[in-house]
């Protein structure tokens, strides 16, 4: 019904203007139609720190919005306002509360009391809520109880001097992180109705860690976890916040069918409504486009690969199948541990079927902590470039393929060849086999490295697999290949994402708009929700793995990067463009209605609604 549609929307989250991770992406890029929706009337409130310089347009403030500042700072909260750059230049307000949880307060409880207001925030969320953080010593817990607290101050003072309209405005709140300013705004009687989206449970995710299959725990339970599971994880602050938040918002969403069957077992609320992450299809790059980036970057990688190799064994670039995983270093989780293990079976697979010049080159994007790019890499990197631009002068190979160096020099003569044969005597070679991590790693025995060793994947001249560790964020100035992630991933072929946790997972989504086949898992948010319309062939494959042993799902990712692998060029190019004209399924503009579902919903269940 129109009249139980909202007029304002407040939307919370420490992720907006500020990109730190996943959930910045979900708002950034639904942000132009709840802009469009609520004009003026949306507003959203993020966490200020440096990394908000990057994303925000920060104003100076004006009328009743400057004294309310004003009000604030004097409690140690310091607030700015703009526009948020990434996100439709719709207005946001970022808040800083280090100093306001430092200040010294004094309060009753049974006798004056005087701390800190980290402590005293802490307390009033166990005496109105039960939440014991007690023993929580994390500095997340308290940095983000604080902040959270601050934002529950700005909303009540923005709906109370009338800036917003408590019986036209919906609150939403992403996340545990914004669960105490959701449960300020709960003790101080603010009337304006709730929205919390969980996108990720705490104790799941911790679980997932340690390898409990959450997903399955879920499905089998009959009642909602013991809360000791949360003690013994360390996790009672976060999690008992959690559980409080979602059950004290009018409305509870969560991002897909999995979280869904997930926060009923880990917080014992249903979602009232399943709001589907998205992304802006029609904004996205159109297939000419990619195609063009696709040519120019995979001209790159090939590059960066030879620079990688050229030292120790000639080999093919032109033809070679690039296969990637990337995602936060979270080794079972994410599923790397299974990406190397097919790996290692696809090579086997394809070294028994017979010589064969054609590689796979399977990147691994993971960040981690490194001391700097390797010098042997970055050495050949460079005198390949150089040489490279000779051969950019030849007329007869500037149009050809990229095949190697040694192809290249093959079709030289004179003084040309002489001087670049010469040239290629400078390539640096510093161990018996090329590199596994092109970076230096700041640590010892690293997991992805010694599972690539296990699963034979060591870069050896037979291999038909070969393998490259990124363990840094991609970026033009990371000191290699010079290139931002999504470049990159224009020039692949496939991604592969199998993870045991991931309530919704936008790396499969982003490989296929960059006309990648997507390879999920059963186990993954994105995964159930599309496993119903990828059919065989259709660029999006998903991982059966729930309930399977992990063998056997690297068995299965294995013989499906097989079958890609002998696909015709032809074939190989129509999958990948299905792939992309899929995605079309997870377009804001169809999305969207689910969360103009949730605000309606929660207008009537808290009466606003006509």
């Amino acid at each position: 019904m129109a009249g139980e549609e909202p007029k304002a929307l407040i939307e919370v989250s420490s992720e907006a203007g500020r990109k730190i991770g996943g959930i910045y992406t979900v708002i950034r890029s639904k942000a132009p139609y709840f802009h469009k929706k609520f004009g003026e009337g949306y507003l959203l409130v993020g966490m200020l720190d440096e990394k908000c310089a990057e994303d925000v347009r920060f104003e100076e403030p004006v009328g009743a919005l400057a004294q309310i500042f004003s009000e604030l700072s004097t409690e140690g909260i310091e607030c700015r306002c703009g526009k948020w750059l990434y996100g439709d230049n719709t207005r946001i307000i970022s808040v800083g509360a280090k100093k306001f949880g430092e200040r010294v307060v004094d309060f009753e409880d049974g006798k004056p009391q005087r701390d800190i207001m980290a402590n005293y925030i802490k307390y009033l969320l166990w005496k109105n809520f039960g939440i014991d953080s007690l023993m929580e010593k994390s500095w997340d817990f308290t940095e983000n109880v604080v902040w959270g607290a601050a934002v529950g101050l700005l909303l009540e003072k923005l709906l109370g001097k009338g800036l917003f309209k408590a019986d036209e405005t919906v609150l939403q709140f992403h996340e545990w992180i914004t669960g105490s300013a959701l449960l300020y705004c709960k003790m101080r009687g603010v009337a304006a109705p709730t929205v919390f989206t969980t996108h990720a449970t705490v104790l799941g995710r911790t679980l997932a860690s340690a390898g409990i299959d959450v997903y399955s725990e879920a499905a089998k339970a009959t009642q909602p976890i013991s809360l000791n599971v949360a003690y013994q994880n360390r996790v009672e602050g976060k999690h008992q916040l959690e559980v409080a938040a979602a059950k004290q918002a009018t409305v509870f969403t969560t991002v897909s069918e999995t979280v869904a069957d997930e926060v009923k077992y880990i917080l014992g609320r249903e979602a009232d409504v399943i709001t589907v992450n998205g992304i802006e299809y029609a904004k996205e790059r159109n297939e000419r486009q990619v195609y063009g980036l696709s040519k120019y970057a995979r001209k790159e990688l090939q590059q960066f690969l030879e620079s990688c190799f050229i030292s120790y064994y000639p080999q093919r670039y032109d033809n070679a199948l690039f296969v990637y995983i990337s995602g936060r270093y979270e080794f079972t989780n994410k599923g790397f541990d299974l990406f190397i293990s097919a790996l290692g079976k696809l090579n086997k697979k394809l070294m028994k079927a017979g010589k064969n010049e054609r590689r796979v080159f399977g990147f691994i994007f993971a960040p981690s902590s490194v001391k700097g790019p390797k010098i042997s890499v970055i050495k050949n990197y460079l005198l390949l470039d150089k040489i490279n631009e000779i051969m950019e002068q030849i007329p007869q190979l500037r149009a050809k393929p990229y095949v190697n160096l040694q192809n290249a020099i093959a079709q030289l003569d004179g003084e040309i060849r002489h001087d670049v044969e010469n040239m290629a005597r400078g390539f640096y070679k510093d161990g018996e086999k090329p590199h596994i991590n092109v970076y230096d790693l700041s640590y010892q025995n690293d997991a992805i490295i010694s599972a690539c060793v296990a699963a034979g994947l060591d870069n050896r001249r037979e291999n038909v697999v070969k393998v490259i560790f990124y363990p840094t964020y991609m970026k033009p100035n990371d000191g290699l290949m010079n290139l931002n992630y999504y470049d990159v991933i224009a020039a692949m072929d496939v991604g592969v994402f199998p993870s045991r946790y991931e309530p919704f997972g936008y790396t499969p989504v982003e490989a296929a708009v960059a006309m990648d086949i997507a390879i999920t898992s059963d186990m993954t948010g994105f995964g159930r929700f599309i496993m119903k319309k990828a059919g065989k062939g259709s660029g999006v494959k998903v991982l059966r793995m729930a309930g399977r042993s992990s063998d056997a799902a690297a068995e299965e990712l294995a013989c499906e990067l097989e079958r890609i692998y002998r696909l015709s060029p032809k074939k190989l190019e129509e999958e990948k463009t299905k792939a992309r004209r899929l995605m079309k399924y997870v377009d804001w503009g169809v999305l969207v209605k689910n969360y103009y579902r949730a605000y309606s919903l929660a207008m009537r269940k808290s009466g606003k609604g006509v």
